[in-house]
């Protein structure tokens, strides 16, 4: 029997964060290794390792090999979490735009305490929200929780259905409070 983990909303420690099923969380010494994963064995699991997510790795014998120390953790099995709009009704100088040739040509989305965030025309076609500049420790843990409005340049085509695609395929809290696009309708 699996229970859920209580959320609470106001919990923005990334070291505490448990978005995997069937997750086990670790606490503890310094470790390489994390074990008594014995009902994950042969899967291939996410790992939230101090607060930044570590590379997958595959459960052997209960057990995983992680490629840094660490002291608190949360290995499980990861999942996607994907919102798709509705057909974007943006209106036209002739009424209404459904069915009508448009393109997104950009998205602003507004966030609260959230990391990790992908966007995009389609599921194959995504941009990552960038939250981290080049120069950022990619092992060190997530600081920064996006909240407010992000504007994201969207690289899609013209056609009649304009939907939005919103993913986040990390263990990574994502909250999307609103989503406001600029498109152009052609009433051609």
């Amino acid at each position: 029997m699996e229970c859920f983990s209580d959320f609470d909303f106001d919990e923005t420690a990334s070291t505490d964060f448990k978005f995997l099923d069937s997750h086990l969380s670790y606490s503890g010494s310094a470790t390489t290794t994390l074990s008594g994963l014995d009902h994950l064995e042969g899967q291939t699991v996410s790992i939230l390792a101090d607060g930044s997510v570590h590379a997958n790795k595959i459960v052997s014998s209960g057990s995983v090999s992680l490629d840094r120390e660490v002291t608190k953790a949360c290995v499980g099995l990861s999942y996607d979490s994907v919102l798709q709009t509705m057909r974007i009704e943006g209106g036209a100088a002739e009424g209404t735009s459904q069915g009508k040739i448009k393109r997104i040509t950009k998205v602003v989305l507004r966030l609260f305490e959230t990391v990790g965030v992908k966007v995009g025309p389609s599921l194959s076609n995504l941009e990552t929200v960038p939250f981290r500049t080049t120069s950022s420790n990619l092992s060190a843990p997530v600081d920064t929780l996006i909240e407010g409005d992000k504007e994201i340049e969207f690289n899609d085509d013209y056609n009649s259905d304009g939907h939005i695609f919103i993913k986040q395929d990390q263990p990574l809290p994502a909250s999307i409070l609103a989503i406001y696009p600029t498109l152009v309708t052609n009433d051609g």
